[in-house]
């Protein structure tokens, strides 16, 4: 009997296994941080784990604040240049996303520094600490990995990519098992932090550069940044609109952390940190499916738009339906691992938790939405809705943090979180409308 032909995989399938290598990284990794985070919990004590947490937290927001985030860059523009065999042009994309990381870092090096200096002391830090704080936050800039990560994803190996992401958390995990082994104080963990970053971006480039030699069938040659504008309509506002979309991020990761650690203390801090990390397990299928179906959405905006409509019901059917899961896993868990983690001192973030795990679920329902309005050429709708939550987030933020401390920041991020869904579906049904079939 003649062998029936395969079907070809769709967008949303190749998403999942795509989505699938980037959770056996990030599975791997989110273990060993739950690790090394209650390693330092344990070793550092409540009061000197905040301050850890404080500075870890301001370091990680300057780095999302300045990184521009190019893989995004490279994959809408590298699909045209691939699917049309021009590889000069696909290296010039490469190059300039590189340099775009580069200049952001430079960038903010500066905004690091004065940061510091003008806001280390409400924070409680002493002078020592605001120096560790700087130090700390330079070497995190420096942690250039846009470009050679757009790079693997545009060439579907985002196995390699995990593989390499796992670099992070394991080389945090065996510092802080030396720092712990040796009574390092907190410069001592951050070593280790900083350590981690640099060893990751030297995998990343190396298994990027690699890879790209291998589909050229050569050595990679250099590139020159002449003609890379005009050969790649509406490149700058592309690449600045993702980028101020990708830095409003921040504050749903970092800022709660630092607004917390001023109008409560080191110690509420350090255990929003703890609540977060835990309640971040639930965001990592968000990330791995919006950024696996990216390049999916990306690939689909040249051959078949009308295409995106119909994955994007999918994957936020199966996004809310996983959130729902995750929700019970924590409500059932949470206070087993806060113990696990930080011992008895933490329990009392075990209702930060919960709100935090259901602001997770709204954000994993709409995994698909924001992919999908990028790839389809609207990230300055993106941007504008960012852009309006953001700022109520902020007020919101401070407003119940001052009323209810932790827990006020915990709603504050579910609230936004759902308001967050809701406009960008909206966004998503406008533009839509406009595709046509």
């Amino acid at each position: 009997m003649p062998r029936k032909p395969s079907q070809p995989e769709g967008p949303i399938k190749r998403a999942i296994r795509n989505a699938g290598w980037l959770l056996a990284g990030k599975g791997v990794g989110g273990v060993f941080s739950l690790i090394y985070l209650a390693i330092a919990a344990r070793s550092l004590g409540a009061e000197q784990f905040g301050i850890f947490a404080l500075i870890l937290s301001y370091g990680q927001a300057v780095a999302n604040l300045a990184q521009f985030q190019s893989w995004q860059t490279v994959v809408r523009y590298g699909a045209i240049h691939e699917a049309g065999n021009a590889h000069d042009k696909l290296r010039r994309i490469i190059l300039f996303s590189a340099l775009l990381d580069l200049g952001a870092a430079i960038m903010g090096a500066l905004l690091a520094v004065s940061g510091v200096y003008l806001f280390g002391a409400q924070f409680g830090w002493s002078n020592d600490q605001q120096d560790i704080a700087v130090l700390f936050s330079l070497s995190l800039l420096f942690g250039l990995r846009g470009a050679p990560t757009g790079i693997l994803r545009l060439f579907d190996r985002f196995d390699i990519a995990a593989y390499a992401e796992t670099v992070l958390p394991a080389m945090r995990l065996f510092g802080a098992v030396i720092a712990w082994l040796s009574g390092a104080s907190i410069a001592g963990y951050l070593i280790a932090w900083a350590a981690a970053e640099l060893v990751t971006t030297i995998a990343i480039w190396w298994a990027s550069v690699r890879e790209l030699r291998r589909r050229h069938k050569g050595p990679v040659p250099g590139g020159r940044l002449r003609g890379v504008v005009t050969e790649n309509d509406g490149l700058w506002k592309f690449a600045w609109t993702t980028n101020l979309t990708t830095s409003l991020n921040l504050v749903w990761k970092q800022f709660p952390v630092l607004a917390v650690g001023w109008a409560v203390d080191a110690v509420a801090a350090g255990g929003f940190r703890i609540a977060a990390q835990l309640a971040g397990a639930l965001n990592k299928p968000t990330i791995a499916l919006a950024r696996a179906i990216y390049p999916e959405f990306a690939k689909l905006a040249v051959t078949d738009r009308a295409g995106i409509r119909r994955a994007v019901g999918r994957a936020c059917i199966i996004g809310g339906l996983s959130g729902l899961v995750a929700l019970g896993i924590v409500v059932l868990l949470g206070r087993p691992a806060l113990q696990l983690m930080g011992g008895d001192a933490y329990l009392f973030v075990y209702p930060v938790l919960i709100v935090l795990a259901l602001a997770a679920a709204f954000e994993l329902a709409g995994v698909a939405i924001e992919p999908a309005l990028v790839a389809l050429g609207r990230p300055g709708q993106v941007l504008a809705v960012r852009a309006v939550v953001a700022a109520l987030y902020v007020m919101l933020l401070i407003w119940m943090v001052k009323i209810c401390g932790s827990i006020g920041a915990a709603a504050a991020t579910a609230v936004t979180s759902l308001l967050l869904v809701a406009l960008l579906y909206a966004a998503f049904r406008r533009v839509a409308g406009q595709t046509p079939a």
